[in-house]
């Protein structure tokens, strides 16, 4: 038997319906609803009810349980287990699908639901949140269906793009200049010859620094690359270490890939080989102790370092204070490996691969304002084009033009 309670709290009056479920361990399960008419619909439909996938009624708040418990403890769809960096990600997103009041249980979410439930996420929480909560909890309904709790995708095709319209140029990302390039490649060397300390601990970051500058590698792809990638003219990319150290798979199956490298860099990286130390998992930049690199002391023990020594730091107000930070995030080396591949002509497919994006629309949205710099660029390559296949004098077009001048 259902029961309706009143309940007055920050957020103003809601009502919370206790119900019967055999997928709790007390016997029931809630859900809470805005209107105390909308909660004496819920407990009408409970009694009317004539089937329900799989036969059990899920609510929303029960369905992102599930889901979480599953990417923790199997992995969603086949996959892997989800790292516990990432599943603190998708605990606070399904925090966020359980702060919505839903006025039906799971099988009955309709489309329209979903955009109700869109366009709360838009009005009450920042863009990206609203963004990446409405994709998890797409991927919440697509592995209920699996399971059968449920029929149909009502989340199908409802999505919230990135950026708008006019996106404020401040959202591109940040791409260092070819002079501040070469300014960072030349700190790292000076570094790595500046007393023992330091020679000590560039001999692994200088060439760290190199390969993704090089290759466009991301942070957690260098910091999780291990020796039995590591070629010699290429590395291939196959695993990568979270914020904490934990070493797991690339994320999706197009960050799977191989990048060539240039002789500078093979050779560095054979020369550190023989002062690499031993590591259990055979990583190519481990710490002293073997272990994987955790970000914070990537950016504390090189980063940060490398970024005053090149001379690119700037003044940014913190507590009331200015403080000197980084120009750059350790990213921007993966940036700026992507504008010389726009700027060198290479083709967006070869240029979505090598970056490991799982699809082009990424690339667009990340590199899309290098690509529109370039407009120019292509129409004077479309001329060129003409150029070559119908003559410097276009006399394809001129007996075209005699032709329908007959015809008249």
């Amino acid at each position: 038997m259902a029961d309706i309670r009143k309940r007055t709290g920050k957020k103003g009056t809601n009502y919370q319906v206790r119900y019967p479920s055999s997928n709790t361990s007390s016997g029931y399960a809630f859900a809470t609803f805005s209107t105390l008419k909308e909660a004496r619909a819920f407990t009408e439909n409970l009694g009317s009810l004539k089937s329900v996938p799989g036969g059990t009624l899920v609510t929303v708040a029960e369905a992102v349980d599930r889901w979480l418990n599953i990417c923790e403890k199997i992995g969603r769809d086949g996959r892997e287990k989800v790292e516990p960096e990432t599943l603190k990600e998708y605990r606070r997103r399904g925090n966020v699908m359980k702060e919505y009041a839903w006025p039906k249980p799971l099988h009955e979410i309709e489309a329209a639901d979903v955009v109700a439930f869109r366009s709360w996420l838009l009005e009450n929480k920042t863009r990206d949140l609203a963004r990446r909560v409405l994709s998890s909890f797409h991927s919440v309904v697509i592995e209920m269906r699996r399971h059968g709790f449920i029929q149909n995708d009502p989340a199908a095709g409802i999505t919230i793009k990135t950026g708008g319209r006019y996106e404020d140029d401040d959202a591109e990302v940040q791409i260092p200049s070819d002079a501040e390039m070469r300014a960072i490649y030349e700190a790292a060397d000076r570094l790595a010859v500046k007393n023992d300390y330091m020679q000590k601990c560039w001999a692994r970051y200088r060439p760290l620094i190199y390969l993704a500058g090089f290759t466009g590698m991301r942070p957690s792809e260098y910091r999780g690359l291990s020796w039995s990638q590591v070629a010699a003219d290429h590395v291939v990319v196959r695993q990568r270490a979270d914020a904490t150290g934990i070493i797991g798979p690339v994320k999706s199956r197009a960050g799977r890939r191989t990048l060539y490298l240039p002789a500078l860099v093979s050779g560095m990286l054979a020369e550190w080989r023989t002062a690499c130390p031993v590591s259990n998992a055979d990583l190519v930049f481990p710490t002293a102790l073997g272990k994987p690199m955790m970000l914070t002391n990537f950016r504390v023990g090189c980063w940060d370092p490398l970024m005053r020594e090149a001379g690119l730091m700037v003044e940014v107000q913190k507590a009331g204070k200015l403080v000197a930070v980084p120009k750059y995030t350790p990213y921007a080396l993966r940036h700026y490996f992507a504008s010389k591949l726009i700027e060198t002509g290479k083709d967006l497919k070869f240029i979505q691969n090598a970056m490991g994006h799982s699809k082009i629309e990424i690339t667009f949205n990340v590199y899309g304002h290098l690509i529109r710099g370039r407009e120019e660029q292509y129409k004077l390559t479309a001329e060129e084009l003409a150029q070559n296949i119908l003559g410097s004098q276009n006399s394809c077009g001129k007996s075209v033009a005699r032709t329908l001048q007959a015809a008249e």
